[in-house]
């Protein structure tokens, strides 16, 4: 009872009475409004990849960094295809944690904004637009704005905290983490990197009941390309080895049935503090293996005439299995479905996956600091079911969160890599305050 009491004064005091010590309070209202326009600023960059090219995105962030006198360290792996790193030292009693942010974006269709400039970093109806407003500039700056507060508080703190901002996630991330994992790792060595994936719902994971996941793994992307062939002819006359119909019988047999799956200790603890989830796609993405049809792409002529029979008909297929399961067991079944006259091509093997453990320090910092600012939330490790960069930091060891500490509507959780991708203000303070409170209380001495 007395060690429990004196570590809650501890926390108490690391906590609330932080920038006492010093002499200073933190104005968030200044800190928001910084953080707010520096947003908009970094959206305006057209950092789509590819080609991705984020020189002037990245010198933007350098700027900010230097004008609070912290050093940076610009890494080129190719012409415009920036990594940056930024950091605040500890003592080195323990390894660094490093935010994380990629700084490229998926392109946009400007026709299809109703309006809005997706490059414009507009603040309409009480959000910021843009591309990369979720995904993943919006979190960067939450990042960059609590480890800028830290600086200014001059905690001391017991590791290094850095600061990096990544280029080439989008297309795999060669050029970007892969880079500096493969040349600069040992600069880095994180034990905790905080990443994009996870965030807080009230309708996405149990309608009407706060939840925040912080994810701690990533489903694998195996991805196939499906081939039937044929004998080419005149649309007038069918005929039973017409490409098209042995590609589409195909693919009905593959779909006919549900994709096998495995247990999963991140879905089996999800599901064991929240009961049955929600019925929607992204519930379902991250219950169970899914298989989705990318693209079909058959015909002679372009555009592909209506008369004529053509003698090739491709698809392809964007498979995500959960951590653990056998891919190659899985392809076999794939092909098997498929049946014998149907060529399958892997374009994208799956990648090994790690599974972050859920009961670190980390990661019940990041809890205590949601809980703090949100008494009813429940908070949970879970599943992804897309990529991040976290994967390749999983394979070296480190302990991988991701999380945007907000709350997202159905809508929003859903506008990235859509056309209508934002951000909500009002959250910014309370976002960049669970980024601070468990760095603090991870870092402070």
């Amino acid at each position: 009872m007395i060690s429990f009491s004196l570590r809650t004064l501890c926390l108490v005091i690391l906590l609330v009475l932080p920038t006492m010590a010093r002499g200073q309070e933190i104005d968030w209202k200044t800190t928001v409004g910084e953080a707010v326009h520096t947003l908009q600023r970094y959206l305006r960059f057209n950092t789509t990849n590819p080609p991705g090219d984020v020189t002037e995105a990245a010198g933007f962030l350098q700027t900010i960094l230097e004008k609070e006198g912290i050093t940076v360290t610009q890494y080129e792996a190719a012409p415009g295809k920036i990594n940056l790193t930024s950091r605040l030292k500890g003592s080195g009693d323990a390894k660094p944690i490093l935010l994380l942010h990629h700084m490229d974006v998926v392109p946009a269709d400007a026709s299809r904004w109703n309006g809005v400039n997706p490059f414009g970093g507009e603040l309409k109806d009480g959000h910021i637009w843009g591309r990369g407003a979720i995904d993943m500039k919006g979190t960067g700056v939450l990042q960059l704005y609590a480890f800028l507060t830290l600086a200014r508080q001059k905690i001391s703190l017991d590791r290094d905290i850095i600061f990096m901002a990544v280029n080439d996630e989008e297309i795999g991330g060669t050029m970007g983490t892969r880079y500096m994992l493969d040349h600069h790792y040992a600069e880095l060595d994180p034990e905790y990197v905080l990443d994009e994936g996870g965030f807080g719902s009230r309708e996405i994971f149990v309608d009407g009941k706060l939840v925040f996941g912080i994810s701690v793994a990533e489903k694998r992307a195996l991805w196939l390309r499906v081939t039937a062939r044929g004998t080419a002819g005149h649309g007038s006359q069918p005929h039973d080895q017409n490409p098209n119909d042995k590609l589409m019988r195909a693919l009905d047999r593959l779909f006919s049935q549900p994709f096998p799956t495995i247990p999963n200790p991140a879905l089996d603890a999800l599901v064991s503090q929240l009961g049955p989830l929600a019925k929607n796609r992204f519930t379902n993405a991250i219950e169970g293996t899914t298989v989705s049809l990318t693209s079909l792409q058959s015909g002679v002529g372009d555009p592909p005439k209506a008369n004529v029979i053509p003698s090739l008909a491709t698809a392809t297929l964007d498979a995500r299995l959960l951590p653990g399961m056998d891919a190659e067991a899985f392809l076999q079944e794939v092909k098997t479905r498929l049946g014998g006259e149907i060529e399958v091509e892997v374009i994208h093997p799956a990648s090994q996956s790690v599974v972050t453990p859920h009961d670190t320090p980390m990661f019940r910092s990041l809890s205590n600091a949601i809980s703090r600012h949100h008494p009813d939330a429940t908070v949970v490790p879970m599943i992804i079911p897309y990529g991040t960069d976290s994967r390749m930091f999983r394979l070296r060891g480190a302990k991988c969160y991701g999380i945007l500490p907000l709350v997202l509507s159905t809508e929003l959780a859903t506008s990235i890599h859509g056309d209508a991708e934002r951000i909500p203000v009002d959250q910014f303070e309370t976002g960049i305050r669970i980024y601070y409170d468990t760095l603090v209380e991870m870092t402070a001495r």
